[in-house]
Formats: C-alpha cells, sequence, structure tokens
C-alpha cells in the first residue's frame, strides 16, 4: 500500500471509519435508533469482508470466522427473556449476521466458479456435507406449509451459509497448515465474547436473569447458544493443548480458563453437563489419565467451593410452585414439549416450516430439542435427514478416529479426538436445547467436522494438488512432525 493508489485506499477508509464513528456517537447520545447506527458500520464491513473475498479468499473465510461469534450483539430485534431462559419469538430480519450469511454464499459461489473455470479439482465431498445438504433441502421444502414464507425462507438460507462453509472448509484444508490457521481462527473468535463476558462479570453488568441466577451470554443472543459454542471450544481445546509451543499454550491456557468461567456464568446445566462428559470422551479416547484424575479432582472441589453449582440444580426436583407453573427449565420443557408435538398435525410429511413452532404457540418459544424441532418443523422427510446428519456426525467422528489410530498422540488424532468429544456434546445438548437453530453454533461446529475429515484426506488431497503422497502407513512425516 506504498503507492499513491494504495494511500488514497487507506486514507478513503479512513476518512468512513471517522464518519461512521461520528454517526454512531451521535445515535448512541442521542437515543436514537439503533438501526442508525449498525446498517452503516455493517454496509462497510460488508463491503470490507467482500474486497477481502475478491482479493484472498481463503483470508475471508478465516475473517468471517472471527467475526461471526460477535455479530449477535448488534441484532436489532429486541432482547427477549421468558420463562427457564428461552427466546421468545422475535421478527427475523435481515441483520447483519443475516448479511453475512448472504455475502459467503455469494462469495463461495464465486470462488467454486474461479476453480471450476481454472479446472481445478474438488476433493470428494464427506458423508457429513451430503447429509447436511439433505437437511438444508428437508428446510426448503418445509417452506411449502410455512405461515411465514419469508422467516422460513431467511432461515434455511442461514442453514445454506453452513453446509457452504463446511464444504468450503473441506476443500481449504488440504494439510496441518491450513488446519492450525482454522483453529487459529475459532480460538480468535472467542476473544470478544470472553472478554466482555469477563467485564460484565467483574461490574456486575447482569446481561440475563432466569430461575434466580444472573446469567451471561457475551456477544450472543441468550446464554444457551453461548454455552454451547464455548463447550465445543473448551473440548477442542483440551484435545489440541499438548500440541501447542509454551508461548502458545500460556494464551490457550488464559483463553481456556476464561471459557470455563464464562461457561459457568451462563447458569446452563445441559452445557455443564456436555462439557465434562465431552472432556472425559477427550481423556478417555486421547488416552490421558492425568487429565481424568485432574477433572475428577476439580469436579469434587468445585461441588465443594462452588455452592451455586449445587443450587443451580436443586430445583430440579421440585416440578410445580405454589401458582401451578413450573417452577424450572426442565419441567417446563416437559410440558412444553405436549403443547408443541401437535403442531405436526398440520403437515407431517414436510412440517410446518423452519422457526415455525416459535409462532405457532401461545408461549411463543422454542421447543428446545432438536429431535422434536426437526419433526415439527421439516416433518418426516427433515427427521430422517436429521437422524442421517446426526450419524454422519458419528461417522466422520469414527473414521477420524480410525485413521489416526497410528499416529497415536499426534496433532491429527488430537484432531480426531476433540471432534468425538464436540460430537458427543452436542448430541447431549440436542436433547433438551435448540442447537439446529443456532446457526452461529453450527458454524463453529462445522468448521472442527471439516477438520476431522482432513485429517482423512491428506493424501488424496497431495495428490489433486500433484504433490508426493504421504506415507501409506499412516505416520506423519518428519517435518510435518517437526512443524507441530
Amino acid at each position: 500500500m506504498s503507492t499513491p493508489r494504495g494511500r488514497l485506499i487507506i486514507a478513503m477508509c479512513a476518512v468512513v471509519i471517522v464518519v461512521l464513528s461520528v454517526e454512531a456517537t451521535v445515535v448512541a447520545a442521542t437515543g436514537g435508533s439503533k438501526l442508525l447506527m449498525i446498517v452503516p458500520i455493517a454496509l462497510f464491513a460488508g463491503l470490507g469482508l467482500a474486497l477481502l473475498g475478491v482479493v484472498n479468499f481463503e483470508g475471508f473465510v478465516y475473517a468471517t470466522i472471527v467475526v461471526r461469534a460477535s455479530m449477535d450483539i448488534v441484532k436489532t430485534s429486541p432482547a427477549s427473556s421468558g420463562t427457564a431462559g428461552v427466546n421468545t419469538a422475535a421478527a427475523s430480519g435481515l441483520d447483519p449476521a443475516g448479511g453475512l450469511a448472504v455475502i459467503f454464499i455469494l462469495m463461495a459461489f464465486f470462488w467454486y466458479l474461479t476453480r471450476k473455470r481454472e479446472g481445478r479439482v474438488a476433493p470428494r465431498a464427506s458423508i457429513h456435507r451430503i447429509c447436511l445438504i439433505l437437511f438444508a433441502g428437508a428446510g426448503y421444502l418445509s417452506i411449502i406449509d410455512s405461515a411465514s414464507v419469508s422467516i422460513s425462507l431467511l432461515e434455511a438460507i442461514r442453514v445454506t451459509a453452513v453446509v457452504v462453509m463446511l464444504a468450503v472448509l473441506e476443500v481449504l484444508l488440504v494439510d496441518r497448515e491450513s488446519i492450525k490457521r482454522l483453529v487459529t481462527a475459532i480460538y480468535v473468535s472467542a476473544v470478544v465474547p470472553v472478554g466482555l463476558t469477563m467485564f460484565n462479570v467483574v461490574f456486575h453488568h447482569t446481561q440475563f436473569t432466569s430461575g434466580g441466577f444472573d446469567r451471561y451470554q457475551g456477544t450472543f443472543s441468550q446464554p444457551n447458544p453461548f454455552a454451547i459454542y464455548l463447550t465445543m471450544l473448551i473440548v477442542m481445546g483440551a484435545a489440541l493443548f499438548p500440541h501447542l509451543t509454551i508461548r502458545k499454550r500460556a494464551l490457550m491456557g488464559l483463553l481456556l480458563i476464561g471459557c470455563v468461567i464464562s461457561l459457568y456464568f451462563t447458569y446452563t446445566r445441559s452445557a455443564w453437563i456436555a462439557a465434562v462428559i465431552g472432556l472425559f470422551a477427550v481423556a478417555y479416547f486421547g488416552r490421558r489419565r492425568l487429565m481424568l484424575g485432574i477433572m475428577l479432582g476439580s469436579m469434587l472441589l468445585a461441588l465443594v467451593a462452588v455452592p451455586t453449582i449445587a443450587a443451580r440444580f436443586a430445583d430440579l426436583g421440585q416440578a410445580t410452585n405454589a401458582s401451578g407453573t413450573a417452577s424450572n427449565s426442565l419441567t417446563w420443557r416437559f410440558n412444553y414439549w405436549g403443547e408443541v408435538l401437535p403442531l405436526a398435525n398440520k403437515d407431517p410429511i414436510t412440517g410446518i416450516g423452519l422457526k415455525m413452532s416459535s409462532f405457532e404457540t401461545s408461549q411463543q418459544k422454542e421447543p428446545h430439542n432438536d429431535f422434536l424441532r426437526a419433526y415439527v418443523e421439516t416433518g418426516v422427510v427433515g427427521t430422517v435427514a436429521y437422524f442421517l446428519l446426526l450419524f454422519s456426525m458419528g461417522a466422520v467422528a469414527r473414521q477420524s478416529l480410525r485413521f489416526t489410530k497410528k499416529r497415536h498422540g499426534s496433532y491429527e488424532h488430537s484432531i480426531a479426538v476433540g471432534f468425538a468429544g464436540c460430537v458427543i456434546a452436542f448430541v447431549l445438548i440436542s436433547l433438551v436445547s435448540n442447537v439446529i437453530s443456532e446457526v452461529i453454533v453450527l458454524w463453529y461446529y462445522v468448521a472442527f467436522a471439516a477438520a476431522a475429515y482432513a485429517v482423512t484426506q491428506y493424501r488424496e488431497n497431495a495428490i489433486l494438488r500433484g504433490l508426493p503422497p504421504p506415507p501409506d502407513d499412516g505416520e506423519v512425516p518428519v517435518l510435518a512432525r517437526l512443524s507441530a
């Protein structure tokens, strides 16, 4: 950027940033519409990302992963509250996160056309990608009987962005170094939401109150998706920690501690349980006895030293309060599932439409059970696709574990171990939460899924790139081991 044109571009960008900053300050100071503050900034940021995508598509992908975790804080829809800490139905508009999904799909499409024109061959799709495409297709079919085509269509587009992310990453992740760049981007994405949570906890800026507990949600729309996101980062982080350099271990250690503290302050019981079981899976598959011992000791210490953990589970023994309403979120879920299930009678084949279960009930809340949601919103077609999706998750985890078995203790094996733990956590949380509707969570889940699939494709990717394939015995070449 030392050329006159480069200096002019930098100057223009600086002027735009100053103007947007002044505009945002004036809007905030005068109590103006949040939309007036967000839209100009979102347009400028979207233009910048689009330009980055044209110049460096891989950098665009990683930049998207970094910023996505912080974008829900600028949603223009009203904040939600409700029983058991769940969202009330809010109008789904094309907020900045939705705009990012559209930009990502378009940039990926043009990137694919460019590769096609250059005659570059893409690696084969994983079974996970195929099943995710089927599930997205079921989402589009559900629009047929949706009470609000625009809302269901927008949700289907967001799921499509997740499919595109998985497809793009399966092409980009060709070796260990590309996987490391992806993992770095994922953990950098946690700096802002975790940092904001730490700030709010220290200064007692409560973001959400439910069941008598002050809960925190970082930059996310509510505590539950934030907790799911943190769970996956903690599980995979524990798997990869031994492979980091001393400096990176210090940074990762601080970030993981922040993630654990943030997870605690979400007060999301299902995520607490899933994180613990996911970590036990990492210790088991990774054969880490020391980690297992540390976990057991930490759990016992936490139960004694942090009484709010026991208090958070204590109300599960109470079904109703004096007024007859549910006294805890688990009881509320059981009651609400009985209200949601009959909605499927409207169209049991293709469902009532994505996101419509939040609008078709008197309480206007999501089902908090992905299996039920898949059946009600996408019908039998979507339910079959959803079970195939779950099967494909396990298939990729099993394949990566078996493929890296001879490289026990390698970076690749730890990726496989971490992903296996994430899959277990994902399924457990899906029983009592809305994971498949939290597109922000799915972006990071499919990123880990693509990494797990990539470790099984080194040989195929090398052949496609015209490079010498790695040894057939599954051993990592010396240079690769030294770069770990």
